[in-house]
C-alpha cells in the first residue's frame, strides 16, 4: 500500500488489530498527541466510514489549530493480514485484547450489524448465520484470531511494537508515553492527559464505563473480562484449546 503527501512528506503509523481491541480509541488519542490525519484505509472502497462524528473527524484530522507538526503525518488502522511485500512503514502498533472479550464484543456487535444491513449475498448471509448464535460466533472469533496473531507475529521482515488493550486501559497515560518513546517523539505530559481527556469512555459513548447501550456497539462496555458474564464452562474449555499457546505469550490466564 503507497500513500504519497507532496505536501507533508513524512512517517505513518499503522496500528493493526483483529477488532474490538480498542484501536480506534488508541488512534485517536494519537492522532491528537501528534496532530496527525486518522485514515481508514479498509473502507475506501465501499465509501463508508466507521469515525462517522464530525466533531470527533476534525479533531483527529490533522490539522488542528496552533499546534506543531510532528514527525508524523498519517495514522492508518488495519484489521487485515499484512501483505506479502509490506513496505507502508517501520513504525507497526500491534495492539491485542484477550480473544474472549473480543469475542463477546464482537458478538454483541453482529447483533445490531445483522439487523441493519441489507446486503443478502450468500457469503454474507453465511457470515451472519455463524454470528447469530454465541457458540459459533465465539468460536469463529478464536480461530480468526489465533491467525491474526501468528500471521502478523511471524512475520520477520516487519518490527512490531506489541501492546494489550488491558494495558491501555489500566495504565493508559504510562503506556501512551511508552508509545511515544517508541516513535521517538517527546511531547509535554499535559499533552497525553488532554488526549486521555478528549477521548475518555464517557465522551465517546456518552455514558458512563461499565454501562452497555444495546443499540450502538461501537464503544459497549470498555471493561476487562466481560466474557466472564457470557462464556459457558465449554466455551471456556475450548478457547483455551484453540487459542491458549497464544493467550499464554500475551499472558492471560484461565
Amino acid at each position: 500500500m503507497e500513500i504519497h503527501n507532496p505536501d507533508r512528506e513524512k512517517k505513518v503509523i499503522l496500528i493493526a488489530d483483529y477488532g474490538r481491541s480498542g484501536q480506534g480509541w488508541l488512534s485517536y488519542m494519537l492522532c491528537y498527541i501528534l496532530n496527525a490525519k486518522y485514515i481508514e484505509p479498509y473502507y475506501f472502497l465501499s465509501g463508508a466510514l466507521y469515525t462517522e462524528d464530525k466533531e470527533l473527524r476534525n479533531i483527529t484530522s490533522g490539522d488542528l489549530p496552533g499546534r506543531e507538526e510532528s514527525a508524523y503525518s498519517m495514522v492508518i488502522k488495519t484489521h487485515e493480514l499484512p501483505a506479502a511485500n509490506f513496505h507502508l512503514t517501520d513504525k507497526v502498533i500491534f495492539l491485542m485484547r484477550d480473544p474472549r472479550d473480543v469475542a463477546v464484543s464482537a458478538y454483541f456487535m453482529y447483533r445490531v450489524t445483522i439487523a441493519e444491513d441489507s446486503n443478502t449475498s450468500l457469503k454474507n448471509n453465511i457470515f451472519y448465520l455463524i454470528h447469530r448464535f454465541k457458540f459459533t460466533s465465539f468460536m469463529h472469533t478464536a480461530f480468526k484470531w489465533r491467525k491474526f496473531f501468528r500471521t502478523w507475529t511471524t512475520r520477520k521482515d516487519i518490527s512490531l511494537y506489541s501492546l494489550r488493550y488491558e494495558d491501555l486501559l489500566t495504565e493508559t497515560e504510562k503506556t501512551l508515553k511508552n508509545i511515544l518513546g517508541y516513535l521517538e517523539v517527546s511531547v509535554p505530559d499535559s499533552l497525553v492527559r488532554e488526549a486521555i481527556q478528549t477521548f475518555s469512555f464517557e465522551k465517546l459513548a456518552g455514558r458512563k464505563r461499565g454501562e452497555e447501550d444495546n443499540a450502538n456497539p461501537t464503544f459497549r462496555k470498555g471493561i476487562i473480562g466481560d466474557y466472564k458474564n457470557h462464556f459457558s464452562r465449554i466455551d471456556r474449555m475450548l478457547f483455551r484449546q484453540i487459542c491458549g499457546k497464544e493467550m499464554e505469550i500475551l499472558g492471560y490466564e484461565f
